[in-house]
């Protein structure tokens, strides 16, 4: 004869659900009716707030918990004191373009190379930067480089009177004779 397992045992039943009240052999786990586990036995609600209703001991868990927290927090802070400054790179980059192209730039009062020229690895700081072609004004100007910044410096050079013109062309043939790779026309004074 086979029983149900829904039934509660009549006889010899030993674990009880605390959800529906019946009553089931030992062999059984969860109760068939709401699958509650019948090895767990709750306790009863004047217990669980006798449970909270320890201050001493409550208030000896914050205060160990508030030491814990200041003791990480200073170890943090003296780490991060001790720890090297990581320093930014205190340089930036500066392009500098000249129309006409060709011109020789200076920077600091340094012959840094032809325009159009990429300067880069320049300490932070108010520099002198000036760009001279014969035969064109010069141009000149304070910049200021910034950090890790890249900074771009174009100048449109006027042309100075006719006098001066033939200036010009030698310093075209000087360059191109020391192999500077810029497209520069040498240009006859009547076509200036």
């Amino acid at each position: 004869m086979t029983r149900r397992l829904d039934v509660p045992a009549e006889r010899g039943g030993n674990r009880t659900c605390y959800s529906c009240g019946n009553s089931y052999p030992d062999h059984v786990r969860f109760c068939p009716k709401d699958s509650a586990d019948l090895e767990y036995i709750p306790q009863p609600i004047e217990k669980l707030a006798v449970d909270f209703g320890r201050p001493k001991r409550c208030k000896a868990v914050l205060i160990f918990s508030i030491i814990v927290l200041i003791t990480g927090g200073l170890l943090a802070m003296d780490r991060l004191i001790s720890m090297p400054v990581s320093s930014a790179p205190a340089v930036g980059e500066l392009t500098v373009r000249t129309i006409p192209s060709g011109a020789r730039v200076y920077l600091d009062g340094s012959h840094v190379g032809v325009s159009p020229v990429r300067l880069s690895d320049i300490p932070t700081g108010v520099h002198e930067v000036r760009a001279v072609f014969p035969g064109y004004t010069d141009g000149k100007a304070h910049v200021e480089i910034l950090p890790s910044a890249a900074q771009k410096l174009v100048w449109d050079l006027a042309p100075l009177p006719a006098s001066k013109k033939t200036d010009r062309n030698k310093y075209l043939a000087e360059l191109s004779s020391k192999g500077v790779s810029a497209a520069i026309e040498v240009a006859s004074e009547d076509s200036i």
